[in-house]
């Protein structure tokens, strides 16, 4: 009984994970992608690979600068000091942030999560499962505890528990989706309702060019309807210097066009870098789009980071109740496992 479900394996999930874990409690993950890390994620297109969730990660909390430290000291994250500038109709300004110091994982974004669950992995044997292509479809709380539902990849029927409590880390719509086709209700119900539209969508672009834009070396911060952030991708500490670019699009623009086809919203972005850095663009060897649907955080926050329901025996993570970024995350998912740990102990 003294096991949790942990519903979300990215950067909250794995956090949450961790502080339960060194507390001796037992979890059970379960997430719909293919592996670990959610939007700390690279996309690899044979020989090509692309950052196109987070693109980089700063660092402020004691916590999670602790948990960063030692794979700085294995240099499996680097500052990554581009130049940052930003960029309006060809003219280039200031760091919009000259202090933040930006880092990166090293070779790839997607190693940032692999690493820190890395000790999760090696204590699979010992009070850790993890099962990613399922797909949770409802909770149900009986007298033996908490009780989770779903498919896996084959479509499948999936019933596993019980369980003492529950942590989801989940985008905070997919969490208010789950509770209510559930039937649930309190303290992470209602949160959920309320800070269900916290986080905004997001397009973006994977492009590789025939060669090396000069005028878009490091990352942009663009003033455009479109596009709203551009980095060199290969230009990145531990990569090999290759002409790949990811173009990020305003939420705006993003919600406008969620629902149509990924590839012709990529080259529409392309056509808005091209006009934003008032220059002809290199011949393109590769484009292709990825939809985002939750990603941009809207800058909510709740006063402990995560809403934990203790009769329930149930909580939320998310970056989005932490203010957003890959450290808000880390944050939300560690208090929530906290705040679990008095329920379950």
């Amino acid at each position: 009984m003294n096991t949790v479900a942990i519903v979300g394996a990215g950067i909250g999930g794995i956090a949450a994970a961790r502080t339960l874990r060194r507390a001796g409690v037992e979890i059970e993950i379960f997430d719909k992608g293919r592996g670990l890390g959610g939007r700390v994620a690279t996309r690899r297109d044979g020989l090509l690979q692309f950052d196109h969730g987070a693109q980089y990660f700063t660092v402020r909390d004691p916590g999670f600068d602790a948990a960063i430290a030692p794979l700085r000291a294995q240099g499996l994250v680097q500052v990554w000091n581009g130049p940052f500038r930003t960029l309006l109709n060809g003219s280039f300004g200031s760091d919009p942030c000259e202090h933040a110091v930006r880092e990166v994982a090293v070779p790839r974004m997607s190693m940032l999560p692999r690493q820190l669950a890395r000790d999760l992995v090696q204590d699979l044997v010992r009070g850790v499962v993890v099962q990613c292509r399922v797909r949770v479809e409802r909770l149900q709380r009986g007298g033996d505890g908490w009780w989770l539902g779903g498919r896996d990849s084959t479509g499948q029927a999936l019933v596993r528990g019980p369980f003492s409590a529950v942590l989801l880390a989940v985008p905070v719509a997919q969490a208010h989706q789950l509770l209510t086709q559930s039937c649930l209700f309190g303290l992470a119900a209602a949160a959920a309702f309320t800070l269900r539209d916290s986080l905004r969508p997001c397009l973006c672009a994977m492009i590789a060019f025939e060669r090396v834009v000069p005028e878009a070396e490091g990352g942009l911060f663009v003033t455009d309807e479109a596009l709203a952030f551009a980095a060199h991708d290969g230009g990145k500490p531990g990569r090999n210097g290759t002409p790949n670019y990811v173009l990020q699009a305003t939420p705006e623009w993003s919600l406008q066009r969620l629902e149509s086809d990924p590839e012709s919203s990529a080259r529409e972005l392309v056509a808005a870098f091209e006009r934003a850095l008032a220059v002809p663009l290199p011949a393109m060897v590769h484009c292709k789009g990825h939809r985002w649907r939750y990603a941009v955080a809207s800058g909510t926050c709740v006063p402990d980071a995560a809403v934990v329901d203790l009769e329930q025996g149930l909580a939320l993570a998310s970056d989005a109740l932490a203010g957003g970024l890959v450290e808000g995350g880390f944050r939300s998912g560690v208090a929530a496992a906290e705040g679990l740990l008095r329920a379950v102990q």
